[in-house]
């Protein structure tokens, strides 16, 4: 499943949560329209336009009755949302889907949430991130290297925390038995000179000795 499928499908499933009872009471009768079927003695005399209407009435899908394909696109998108562990990033892509699917325009929501809309922007992008990644990887595959639309804070130049471990001691040796490059002394250290002065002080301990 691609980011264009995604971001369409996300837009459907607003446009069906828009039409959809906000209480599972039924609402209350207004209006109503029974349908009504035209028999071949009423359709008698009806002109090109009249038939194109009817037709037009019986096959048009925009209707205020949800289908079963809308009703399933909708709970997809419910099922697929939960990929998402972030849930600020949640709520910015179901409201910017509202907002496409011609709801409360998703930069007034991100005002009355306190963020700007750009944010709510790079935080929907992250959620559409995290749900195409599931369709294209294991799901015990690393996953927290994360799209990030923002500069980076540290060093250009920075290790990835995802998959390069955290410094520590990986040896047995002392810190000092690493002599500093820096030192004029430790950086011209020779072993011939120290055991020459090693045999001597023998030598020393010998002559003592005697």
């Amino acid at each position: 499943m691609t980011r264009e499928e995604i971001i369409d499908l996300f837009i459907r499933a607003a446009e069906t949560d828009r039409r959809l009872p906000d209480t599972a009471r039924p609402a209350r009768l207004k209006a109503q329209a029974l349908p009504y079927v035209h028999s071949a003695a009423d359709q008698a005399g009806w002109g090109g336009e009249r038939y194109a209407e009817e037709r037009d009435g019986f096959w048009d899908s925009r209707s205020t009755r949800l289908r079963t394909a809308d009703v399933t696109d909708w709970e997809r998108c419910n099922d697929l949302i939960i990929l998402v562990a972030n849930e600020s990033e949640r709520r910015c892509l179901w409201h910017w889907s509202i907002g496409k699917a011609g709801g409360r325009p998703f930069k007034h929501w991100c005002r009355d949430e306190g963020i700007h809309v750009e944010t709510g922007r790079r935080r929907k992008d992250r959620a559409i991130y995290h749900i195409a990644s599931s369709f294209i990887r294991n799901s015990l595959q690393n996953n927290e290297i994360a799209l990030q639309g923002l500069l980076p804070v540290g060093p250009e130049i920075s290790d990835i925390p995802a998959n390069i471990a955290d410094a520590g001691h990986h040896t047995w040796r002392d810190d000092t038995a690493f002599s500093p490059v820096e030192v004029p002394e430790l950086r011209d250290f020779s072993w011939a000179a120290k055991r020459n002065e090693m045999r001597r002080a023998r030598e020393a301990k010998k002559r003592e000795a005697a």
